[in-house]
């Protein structure tokens, strides 16, 4: 009986020291998006030259970052058609992270010298859009620590349903803020 008390407590502290590394996280990416959107409504007089270096930077991580997420996305894909092992697909996927969050911090430090117009209602849904994708890829680590500890089990309704969800998340988010930043420098 001690044991299994014993046990319970732990599981949840540990669930609860999970939650509380999220939303210390989760503030301070906030906070890092907010200064980069401070910092791109403050910057004055960019140089062409500054212009076009952050521009190709811009589209370096896009590349680099989003690439990382469809490539992700395409191992996930194999392993839902039986195509993949869940810890095979976990260990790809897990090579992945570093250029996504590259890709992602270079799109925010780069996009902070291409003058966005911020009043911009596309604008602002582009960095809300970056504020989800962030947010969303701080708890995608927590599920893949829990898929990891899964091995090759199959997986629970919930963990499916979480795993979709991050994914078709990160899908919207990506899309949305892409396609945002084409008709934005059409105009």
């Amino acid at each position: 009986m001690l044991g299994e008390s014993g046990a319970g407590t732990t599981v949840t502290s540990v669930a609860r020291d999970s939650w509380r590394v999220f939303f210390g996280y989760a503030v301070l990416a906030t906070g890092t998006l907010a200064g980069a959107v401070w910092i791109a409504g403050h910057a004055r007089h960019i140089s062409p030259a500054v212009h076009t270096a952050g521009l190709v930077i811009h589209l370096t991580s896009l590349a680099v970052g989003f690439g990382g997420v469809l490539i992700a996305d395409s191992l996930a894909l194999r392993w839902a058609v039986g195509r993949a092992s869940l810890s095979a697909t976990l260990r790809g996927m897990s090579r992945l992270h570093t250029p996504i969050w590259l890709g992602l911090a270079g799109l925010v430090a780069s996009g902070c010298v291409l003058e966005p117009n911020l009043s911009s209602m596309m604008t602002q849904t582009k960095l809300a859009m970056v504020l989800v994708l962030t947010l969303n890829g701080i708890q995608a680590s927590a599920l893949s620590r829990r898929l990891r500890e899964r091995g090759d089990a199959r997986l629970t309704t919930g963990l499916l349903a979480w795993s979709v969800a991050t994914g078709l998340v990160s899908q919207v988010c990506w899309w949305t803020a892409t396609a945002i930043g084409v008709v934005n420098a059409q105009g």
